[in-house]
């Protein structure tokens, strides 16, 4: 090869080289000058002229692709489940199992709760069936009457109702009292019960009478901490997580309650350990985020989406990809997703929220060249209806996927 032939492939690689710089570059400036007026016209709804729409949009890197008040602080709702579910999950790890146990104390039987929500799954209706493990147990051993039934929710303090809470909301459904011990979901055809661990012991007792057991006493709750005689049986929940799971994807309120505090056994407890996770683990500010609840429903809790796209980029991170977006909502699929937002079913995980006058959805994108996008979209004070606040939240995602 001749020194003009070498100079010349020399100078044809610099050139191609030069040519994919500027080519890679111009992808990047030409992205980063298209996502915003993009958004900015999905946000331009008339409906929603007056309210605070809070943004933020970063990559892998934590490249900031777009913000609107991202470090505005504000009603989440139900986003405020991602930090629930991260504490908790870091708390007890994703294999983590809550049980609940049956003992003997005298000819007394006890059912003390271990946080555990889904117990009697989500509207059960064949008690039998849910209390079949405690039944074989006091058949075993030959019992054929007991004296009392009695629940134990003393692992938790006797705060079940947080005081954040609107008025408004208490005793429905979504709103239902919070104790160590739950029983279909702590409703009754769309009513909250009053007292969870009294509706727990009157299931079983119930079960215990259609399994020809008899009950000769009372029914009654024992919030005193206290060590019973002889424990017989245990029933352990599902996997934490197939239990976040259902708190993400569906938006369960009383799972995310219940976990939550299942961390400390008292909501000042749970708060102070989320807070030092938080900061510590997933380096978020204290001053951007402040939540009096597990589930969002409190308009008194409050989050910057700059806080939320950082919680998302540390539960995708490498070392924790695909068990964080195996519990985020799929659009297309069960969950609050499932007229959502469907084309984008392989490429999108997320977390909505719904409270009056807040709409948001948070979550993770795949890119269509690789990597991940990171976005939180927080609609707080707006008077429109729910759906046209959710038209324009997936109108931004969808700029975001185009991106």
């Amino acid at each position: 090869m001749t020194i003009a032939s070498s100079m010349r492939q020399s100078t044809t690689s610099l050139m191609q080289s030069h040519l994919k710089i500027f080519l890679s570059l111009s992808f990047v400036l030409t992205g980063c000058a298209t996502l915003p007026p993009a958004i900015d016209r999905a946000t331009a709804a008339p409906e929603l002229r007056g309210a605070i729409w809070g943004i933020d949009v970063q990559d892998d890197s934590g490249r900031v692709l777009y913000q609107r008040n991202a470090h505005t602080l504000l009603m989440p709702a139900s986003n405020r489940k991602l930090f629930a579910a991260s504490t908790t999950i870091d708390c007890f790890g994703f294999d983590h199992q809550f049980a609940t146990e049956l003992w003997l104390d005298g000819t007394n039987v006890v059912i003390r709760g271990g946080a555990d929500p889904s117990l009697g799954g989500r509207w059960a209706f064949d008690r039998d069936a849910v209390f079949t493990t405690f039944v074989d147990a006091l058949r075993a051993r030959g019992i054929r009457a007991v004296d009392d039934v009695i629940a134990d929710p003393s692992m938790f303090d006797r705060t079940t109702i947080p005081g954040s809470w609107k008025f408004g909301n208490l005793g429905s459904d979504y709103a239902v009292p919070v104790d160590a011990l739950a029983y279909n979901e702590n409703a009754v055809e769309g009513m909250a019960v009053t007292d969870p661990a009294l509706y727990v012991a009157q299931a079983f007792r119930d079960s215990l009478r259609n399994a020809g057991i008899e009950v000769r006493g009372m029914t009654w709750v024992s919030t005193t901490p206290r060590t019973w005689q002889e424990r017989i049986a245990v029933m352990q929940s599902p996997f934490l997580s197939q239990l976040t799971a259902t708190m993400l994807k569906v938006s369960q309120n009383l799972y995310a309650e219940m976990l939550f505090k299942a961390t400390a056994g008292t909501y000042e407890g749970a708060e102070d350990l989320e807070r030092a996770f938080l900061m510590s683990q997933v380096s978020i500010d204290g001053s951007e985020f402040r939540f009096v609840d597990g589930c969002g429903l409190a308009p008194d809790d409050l989050v910057t989406p700059s806080a939320v796209v950082a919680l998302l980029r540390w539960m995708n991170a490498p070392q924790r990809r695909g068990s964080f977006w195996d519990l985020l909502a799929t659009p297309g699929e069960e969950g609050t997703l499932h007229r959502r937002l469907v084309p984008l079913a392989s490429r999108l995980r997320g977390k909505t929220g719904t409270i009056a006058g807040v709409n948001a959805l948070s979550g993770i994108i795949a890119g269509t060249h690789g990597g991940f996008r990171y976005f939180s979209i927080i609609i707080n004070h707006h008077i429109a209806e729910s759906s046209a606040a959710t038209r324009a939240i997936d109108a931004v995602v969808n700029a975001i996927a185009d991106f």
